[in-house]
């Protein structure tokens, strides 16, 4: 229902919270999707709930009035998304449990990433991460998680590791006060691109840098060479999933002329390549079902 922004009421929290986010005016397409909520106090007055962005933006274009859902007229879905929200908004909410909220509702309504992102106004990469932690993540480190002795930060990027006993090794420095969150990311991605490579060495290369020199057997460096240029699958999605969530920001930034002819002529590459990877994929799906289709006619005897 349509309600005049005049009749909304705000609570200090949300308000420090827009503040903030007109200064840096970076606003995630998912947010400005999200449908706010509010309680009805009285005949004419009403309690926001959750959805403060896409008011803010309404108010920028000089709209007087907003679409709101009253929380008594929420289906058993749009509370649970709704409560899902609250709980990312909220500091005190663990990682891992957050993760587990995120799987249970996805399970429970038969919805993807995608589609909850649009549900909550969380992006699809971050839902990603915070599932990872429970997919992937080695138990004893899920507990330090919850523990505090590993940040999101930490735990989400060491979660990328398939070994469990190197997502150890990496996250050791950390849970010790050895090293900051800031190296975790670098170390992890260097851990991924030389597997071969001792942690130890790999935290040095960060830290003191110190140049990585993998020992390469003879017989097998053209085989490690073709390994070393081929497609990481268990991160391709996420790396995606956090690329598009960059490139929505784009439209909320005020780009210099320069920067903005650079990120057109950046995008036309990424849109080409985008688009030669579909039409293989599409056609090694095309070619697939064509040949379920010949191998059904051969069991039927109409092909001999």
């Amino acid at each position: 229902m349509k309600i005049k922004i005049l009749n909304i009421e705000f609570d200090a929290e949300s308000t420090a919270k827009l503040e903030s986010r007109k200064e840096t005016k970076r606003w995630s397409k998912f947010s400005n999707q999200f449908i706010p909520v509010v309680d009805k106090i009285s005949s004419k007055k009403y309690k926001l709930v959750s959805g403060a962005e896409k008011i803010h933006l309404a108010t920028e274009k000089g709209e007087e009035s907003v679409e709101c859902n009253l929380t008594d007229d929420l289906t058993s879905e749009q509370k649970g998304a709704l409560d899902l929200r609250l709980l990312y908004q909220s500091s005190d909410i663990c990682p891992i449990n957050l993760g587990e909220e995120f799987l249970s509702f996805r399970e429970k309504f038969s919805v993807t990433q995608q589609e909850l992102a649009k549900k909550t106004g969380i992006t699809p990469g971050t839902i990603h991460h915070y599932e990872s932690l429970i997919k992937t993540l080695v138990p004893s480190l899920k507990e330090h998680v919850k523990q505090k002795n590993l940040t999101f930060k930490e735990a989400r990027s060491i979660a990328d590791i398939e070994d469990h006993e190197k997502q150890f090794e990496l996250a050791k420095p950390f849970l010790e006060g050895i090293l900051s969150s800031v190296h975790v990311e670098k170390i992890v991605s260097l851990a991924k691109k030389h597997p071969k490579v001792e942690v130890k060495t790999i935290i040095e290369s960060v830290t003191k840098g110190k140049p990585i020199v993998e020992k390469v057997i003879a017989e097998t460096a053209e085989e490690d060479a073709t390994q070393e240029n081929s497609i990481d699958f268990t991160t391709i999605e996420s790396r995606i999933l956090d690329l598009s969530t960059e490139i929505d920001l784009i439209q909320s930034e005020e780009i210099p002329e320069f920067k903005r002819l650079k990120l057109i002529s950046s995008l036309r590459i990424l849109q080409g390549r985008a688009q030669l990877a579909l039409t293989s994929l599409n056609t090694k799906a095309s070619g697939f079902s064509l040949l379920g289709e010949d191998i059904k006619k051969r069991s039927s005897g109409k092909i001999k």
